[in-house]
């Protein structure tokens, strides 16, 4: 039972977290669609409505399920990788690296998480109890006066809507509105005041209005409806789309009545008298006076279309602003590696596999949870790239490509193609001392004003000191990357070396499965000669009796093979749990060593955004120069140059 609940109580709570972003596209849909339908008859609205909540409650459900049985086939798929079935190994830490980081934040706090679930859950599961309780008591005949003449008014409605059910009508004194209570037994509850003090015929017409309840079973629906409130009480779309629907049903048991009545303006005013009185009800137990009264008799007397307004456009705007945010991760995940080290990465060291497991010791062929559970080291973080080349390349914004050329080594930073590099090696020759390069319509030139090239180089000292934090960092990351490598090897080493004791065990796994397969066909025989010899007698019996003690002679030598092959399968066992010491140590200097890679890669992040920002500035001076430059007639063609 505890295994069990270990399993579901996570799937549960990763189900609810999941519905988050779920419920929200639901229901930006639902309102869009809703939108669409504002001219259409209430009952499609009504079911639209309906489906998103069902919905809503179907995917935290199906996703629970799904994460049930997903641990389970983990589970039950470990004894038949003993039997022979070959693992994948590394498949789990090369998904783990791919998880997104608040991942691990939200399993550390998922018991939290659920525990201020299950309390809200609590609260809303009593209040919806004390409600039936309230409903169930105030519906007892004890508690209600009998009005024989509004009693065959009742009838006469139910038998004109095609209720076959026994509706009773009962009047309170210390009720604020009519409502309607059951669905099996329903009963209608009046407020005496109304009784006295509203017309019959504008009091009959809100008795329409409950009968359309009671045949449209809107007391069950609506147990359902707050059955979902209470499970999925966090997200607003539920509360949003548990509201529509609820107008929804007011205005279809509105139609019903008035279409019944033939009078839509005489419900029209019985629900304007209703609103003098300020009623006020339960949800659970449907009244007249539900939803938005006004709305309703509006409606009722000017059935015009609903106009559009601006609050349509929300629901389009929030899936709009959804898309947007999930494209801006999807691409902000690669952008999160440095600049600098986007252009070489050095390849990962290798991910040893996990070590080979082994069966449990009992009658079947199984292999133990701690068997199974050998240490698979992480994949470290990749190296970011060498120190930059001569000529830094990245990829710049226009037509315009540029370089600036400067110092004793010549060295320069480029953006636009790499294809100009031959072009800026030509320029070296021929132009002596710092300048700029740029190519413009196709034609190549350079810029030698010690103002302007003192204007770049300022600008881009930011960048270039970022740079050479970016490369010190790398050094250091290579330097650790390297020993992560080794223990990779390592591991790797010591897993292959027990590789030949995981065949052992593979091959007792198999004869110990032949030999219980035998001894479950014995047993089987054994049982059918034991029936047998019941119904036998004479001869006929001794024979049988033979033939059954030849099978317990054998079944007694397969039993003693059992024996056997379960203690060799043991020993087995202690040679892999001796295997698990070094490795698990292995293990624990590989955690160590990544633990620099990884405040490492932190840092270089942050230079990363950093450059990025710099580098930006740096282009629009070196533009802004260029153009000053070409404006002042301070710019050259290169000799030489090849055109286009």
């Amino acid at each position: 039972m505890n295994d069990m609940l270990a399993v579901i109580v996570p799937s549960l709570g990763w189900a609810l977290l999941d519905f988050v972003w779920q419920g929200l596209l639901i229901g930006c849909l639902a309102a869009m669609v809703l939108g669409l339908l504002r001219a259409a008859r209430p009952q499609l609205r009504y079911a639209v409505g309906c489906a998103a909540l069902l919905l809503c409650a179907a995917l935290p459900l199906a996703g629970t399920v799904q994460r049930v049985l997903d641990a389970q086939a983990v589970t039950t798929m470990l004894p038949l990788a003993a039997s022979g079935m070959p693992q994948i190994p590394g498949g789990a830490p090369l998904l783990a690296v791919q998880v997104a980081s608040w991942e691990p934040v939200l399993r550390q706090r998922l018991p939290l998480l659920m525990f201020f679930w299950s309390c809200g859950a609590g609260l809303l599961a009593l209040r919806l109890l004390l409600g039936l309780a309230w409903v169930r008591r105030r519906s007892q005949s004890s508690q209600y006066t009998h009005n024989a003449a509004w009693q065959a008014r009742v009838d006469r409605l139910a038998l004109r809507f095609g209720v076959a059910r026994q509706v009773a009508l009962g009047l309170v004194d210390d009720l604020p509105g009519p409502v309607t209570a059951g669905w099996w037994r329903p009963v209608i509850l009046v407020p005496a005041a109304l009784v006295s003090g509203m017309p019959p015929e504008l009091l009959e017409a809100l008795l329409a209005h409950e009968m359309a309840h009671i045949r449209r079973f809107d007391y069950l629906v609506n147990l359902m409806q707050s059955a979902i409130e209470i499970v999925l009480f966090y997200h607003p779309a539920v509360w949003w789309l548990s509201h529509r629907v609820r107008i929804e049903r007011e205005q279809i048991a509105d139609d019903l009545a008035a279409s019944m009545l033939g009078e839509p303006r005489r419900l029209a005013l019985a629900l304007s008298e209703l609103d003098q009185f300020q009623f006020s009800t339960p949800q659970l137990a449907h009244g007249a006076h539900g939803g938005n009264l006004m709305s309703r008799i509006k409606r009722l007397v000017r059935p015009d279309t609903e106009p559009l307004n601006w609050k349509m456009a929300l629901p389009i705007l929030g899936l709009s602003a959804a898309c947007a945010a999930f494209y801006a991760n999807a691409q902000s995940a690669p952008l999160a590696q440095p600049q600098a080290a986007r252009a070489v990465r050095a390849p990962l060291p290798p991910v040893p596999p996990a070590p080979p497991a082994a069966p449990a010791a009992k009658a079947v062929p199984a292999v133990s949870a701690a068997a199974m559970d050998m240490p698979v080291p992480p994949a470290p973080p990749a190296p970011p790239a060498p120190p930059r080349l001569p000529v830094s390349i990245t990829k710049g914004v226009g037509e315009m490509s540029y370089a600036l050329v400067q110092g004793a080594e010549r060295k320069g930073m480029l953006s636009g193609d790499s294809r100009d590099f031959d072009d800026i090696d030509a320029a070296k020759h021929t132009v002596k001392g710092d300048f700029l390069w740029f190519r413009q319509g196709g034609k190549a030139y350079v810029v030698q004003d010690p103002a302007l090239i003192a204007r770049v180089t300022e600008a881009y000292a930011p960048l270039k000191r970022l740079g050479d934090q970016m490369d010190v960092h790398g050094k250091e990351m290579e330097k650790h990357g390297k020993v992560v490598e080794q223990l990779g090897r390592e591991m790797e080493r010591t897993a292959g070396a027990h590789r030949p004791a995981d065949a052992d065990t593979q091959r007792i796994a198999g004869l110990i499965a032949a030999l219980a397969a035998q001894q479950g066909r014995l047993q089987r025989d054994i049982v059918l000669l034991e029936r047998q010899i019941d119904d036998a007698s004479g001869a006929a019996r001794a024979q049988l009796s033979g033939k059954r003690d030849q099978l317990n002679t054998k079944l007694g030598d397969i039993e003693r093979q059992l024996d056997a092959q379960h203690a060799q399968l043991e020993r087995q066992h202690g040679k892999m749990e001796a295997a698990r010491a070094p490795m698990d140590a292995i293990d624990k200097q590989m955690k160590e060593a990544a633990k620099p890679m990884d405040a490492l890669g932190k840092q270089m992040n942050v230079l990363g955004r950093e450059m990025d920002q710099h580098g930006k500035a740096a282009e629009r001076v070196m533009r802004e120069v260029l153009r000053d430059a070409v404006a002042r007639g301070l710019a050259r063609p290169v000799p030489g140059d090849r055109a286009g």
